[in-house]
């Protein structure tokens, strides 16, 4: 087996909605397809990788080195003559690149990263779930996952009635545990915000994501007023990368804290495991699967975390993503994340999901399940153009 062609495009993933950090009306995303010699019903067998939200495409990287790499490698280097080799193919596309200075590679790889185990699925015949179920020694796994709902951005007018109606979407479409955004206003307008969403989803059902914004005192003042609410966990107080101020506010708060979705790589796992001050207990790691070199780097970062004695239940993967759901199912995490709205690109990729009681059936066809989506022709539309 040989991968002939690799082609990528960039993809607008743009909605009208914010957090307390970014605005997402200029989001977009890289779409990758690794065209295979392998000849299935008539057609070349096609690995699909798609990047993930809140980020931006790695087209540049992508066409000037890591697509080329991956090309010129010789095919017995990841094909073993019966299946290909994602650890394999990871290496290749390391190859010559400097230990640290992630930046936007992770990225880059973890797309390509993508495409190679929808493909490595594909070729064994089963959803990605089974696979990698298969390959962790999970044979009961059931391809079922629990998910929390995302959603609640601020809206421009009438917040909290547009915030209740949004998180009725959710309980409606059969999820029991829902995200809202805070810190983007003031501490008082947004208890009446989490208030009002309380009276939607009831307690324990509501988490609260600040996307990094605050510094030690504000931390401290929404913890304060958080007291006695019922919340699930707060996610991203902090900034990613602030492991001492990420440790203060942790030993500060009685409630579990959601983060590391802006941490990208096993390097920055091992100085979160180390300085970060977090709680296997009761916290949840949110590593994004795709946007930290994909599947391969997650794995090593499960075992990392494994060894310190974190159960799997705490890893709960960023973004609403089918590759990301399948992962969660096949390695049997605790937690994941599917978009409230369906208005967005993104939302539509998860919204034929069967969902039930806060948990999601994934599909049973080979490999992730992109092909079967309404919206497969503008998710890679462009790629299948070349």
């Amino acid at each position: 087996m040989r991968i002939v062609a690799i082609h990528e495009a960039t993809v607008p993933l743009s909605v009208a909605a914010r957090s307390a950090n970014i605005s997402f009306d200029a989001m977009t995303s890289s779409a990758v397809a690794l065209v295979t010699d392998v000849v299935r019903e008539g057609r070349p067998l096609v690995g699909y990788g798609f990047d993930t939200i809140g980020r931006y495409g790695h087209g540049g990287l992508l066409r000037e080195r890591f697509i080329p790499r991956l090309l010129s490698a010789d095919p017995e280097l990841y094909w073993d003559g019966a299946q290909i080799d994602p650890d394999a193919v990871w290496r290749i596309l390391m190859a010559n690149e400097k230990f640290g200075g992630h930046g936007e590679r992770s990225g880059a790889v973890g797309v390509i990263d993508a495409a190679v185990w929808d493909l490595a699925a594909k070729i064994a015949g089963v959803p990605l779930w089974r696979y990698l179920a298969d390959l962790d020694g999970q044979a009961d796994a059931p391809g079922r996952v629990p998910v929390y709902a995302s959603g609640g951005h601020y809206a421009a007018e009438n917040d909290r009635e547009v915030l209740r109606a949004d998180l009725q979407k959710g309980i409606d479409a059969g999820h029991t545990r829902m995200k809202i955004k805070i810190g983007a206003a003031p501490l008082a307008d947004d208890m009446a915000r989490i208030e009002a969403a309380l009276a939607v989803v009831g307690d324990g059902a509501l988490a609260l994501d600040a996307n990094g914004i605050f510094d030690l005192d504000t931390a401290r003042a929404y913890l304060a007023a958080l007291a006695g609410y019922p919340i699930a966990w707060l996610e991203e107080p902090g900034t990613a990368l602030d492991y001492a101020l990420n440790a203060e506010i942790a030993a500060e708060a009685a409630l579990p804290l959601a983060v590391v979705e802006n941490l990208f790589s096993f390097d920055d796992a091992r100085n979160l495991l180390r300085y970060g001050g977090l709680r296997a207990d009761r916290d949840l790691l949110q590593f994004d699967i795709s946007a930290s070199y994909g599947i391969v780097e997650y794995r090593r970062i499960l075992d990392l975390f494994a060894g310190a004695g974190w159960q799997r239940s705490a890893f709960a993967p960023h973004a609403g993503h089918l590759l990301a759901m399948h992962t969660a199912a096949g390695l049997g995490l605790g937690l994941a994340e599917v978009a409230i709205s369906t208005a967005s690109l993104f939302g539509q990729i998860t919204a034929q999901l069967p969902i039930a009681d806060g948990i999601a059936t994934l599909p049973s066809e080979p490999g992730v399940g992109f092909e079967q989506l309404p919206v497969f022709e503008q998710l890679f539309g462009k790629v299948l153009a070349h």
